[in-house]
């Protein structure tokens, strides 16, 4: 058995965080139904676009890095009779996830409340940049300004740069793991309790939470400065240097392992040296500490370094391109990188769940649907006939 088999989840949600959220959950055996605007969709599926056959079939890459193993149907939320549909999916629905601004829902007669008085044990998650109430609640939110607001480009960047953005959507893909554990704690606590509930996700509070340590640093007077990829310590080992062919992350970081780097450059009687024995003597005489490091770097390509460095117990990594991260080693003996065929595109490629469930499969059993694919089957399960179905096709309802 599956951890979510039996669990079924009415997906209101677009764009990335709320539908990785629900992806997580479909991986682990829930029965995700995706509800999608009649004829555009969902509007993740315009973000990061492909070409030929995927954009044909509205397969970007966003789309479909979090919706495989879900069933979609069709509904104009706004139409009048949508109300009936929404009301039946729901009332035998164990949670209900949405990603709208905040009171959108609720305007549209699909808030936590009036989904809750149908089905008093639904788990009624909400995903917005800023919660449901305060000053910000309102605000439409993307990524890239929840990282600016909370604190992630206040870190990012060097002195050089300037405040900079991750190049990954991390507060998109940290709310959605956040969403996914918050709704699982939900079903957790509702099989002790009976009790359904609403739980209210902030993105910014998520961005808070990932940089809660930087924040506490400031609290106490020791607020981070911009360092590029150096360690919060201002360590110059801790830091990406060049190589001979390609660029290493060096990251040591107790004072037990910087000094242990001297050996491995082959140079331990440096480790004894009072211009580079100590972290403060490291930062004072940076320019010497950095050419002694580089000159011994350059012997070797940057792959040969990270082992010679993880020999010794000391974290480094050569820096890899999407290319390599796609066909490392260790990624496909843990077959994190999946595949499940769409007739229309052929094989999609996704990230299956970063852990294993002793005694369970986890994965997709189903490509990412096309705009309405399941309408009518998903409708006829939840009672509807097959000549209401057409009523709702023939009024634009679906």
């Amino acid at each position: 058995m599956r951890t979510f088999e039996g669990i079924r989840i009415i997906d209101f949600t677009q764009a990335i965080a709320g539908p990785f959220a629900t992806f997580q959950l479909a991986l682990m055996g829930a029965d995700v139904i995706k509800v999608e605007q009649p004829g555009t969709g969902d509007q993740g599926r315009q973000m990061y676009p492909l070409d030929g056959a995927y954009k044909e079939a509205g397969f970007s890459a966003i789309y479909m890095s979090a919706n495989a193993g879900k069933r979609s149907v069709t509904l104009d939320l706004k139409h009048p009779d949508a109300a009936d549909v929404v009301r039946r999916l729901v009332q035998d629905a164990d949670v209900v996830v949405e990603n709208f601004k905040a009171g959108t829902m609720d305007r549209m007669g699909f808030g936590s409340a009036a989904l809750r008085a149908i089905n008093p044990k639904l788990i009624y998650c909400s995903v917005t940049g800023f919660g449901q109430t305060g000053p910000r609640a309102k605000a439409a939110a993307y990524d890239p300004t929840i990282q600016a607001l909370g604190g992630i480009m206040a870190l990012n960047g060097s002195p050089e740069t300037g405040p900079m953005r991750c190049g990954a959507i991390i507060i998109d893909m940290g709310s959605a793991i956040t969403a996914a554990f918050a709704i699982s704690s939900a079903l957790f606590k509702r099989e002790r309790t009976g009790e359904g509930a609403h739980l209210d996700l902030s993105m910014q509070d998520v961005a808070a939470a990932m940089v809660s340590p930087s924040l506490l640093q400031t609290l106490h007077g020791k607020e981070p400065k911009l360092m590029g990829s150096r360690s919060l310590a201002g360590n110059p080992l801790a830091e990406t240097h060049p190589t001979q062919d390609g660029v290493l992350l060096l990251m040591p970081a107790i004072e037990a392992q910087s000094l242990r780097v001297w050996a491995v450059i082959g140079k331990p009687e440096l480790s004894e040296d009072p211009k580079f024995s100590t972290l403060e003597a490291r930062i004072e005489n940076e320019e010497e500490c950095l050419a002694t490091l580089h000159e011994a770097l350059a012997s070797a390509d940057a792959k040969t370094w990270e082992q010679r460095f993880a020999d010794a117990g000391i974290p480094a990594a050569a820096v890899s391109t999407l290319p390599e991260v796609l066909a490392d080693r260790q990624l496909a003996h843990r077959k994190h990188i999946r595949s499940v065929t769409a007739p229309e595109v052929g094989d999609v490629i996704y990230c299956g769940t970063p852990f294993k469930i002793s005694g369970e499969e986890t994965g997709a059993d189903r490509p990412p649907p096309l705009v309405g694919a399941d309408t009518d089957a998903v409708l006829s399960e939840f009672g509807f006939s097959t000549a209401e179905i057409t009523t709702l096709r023939e009024a634009s309802v679906v």
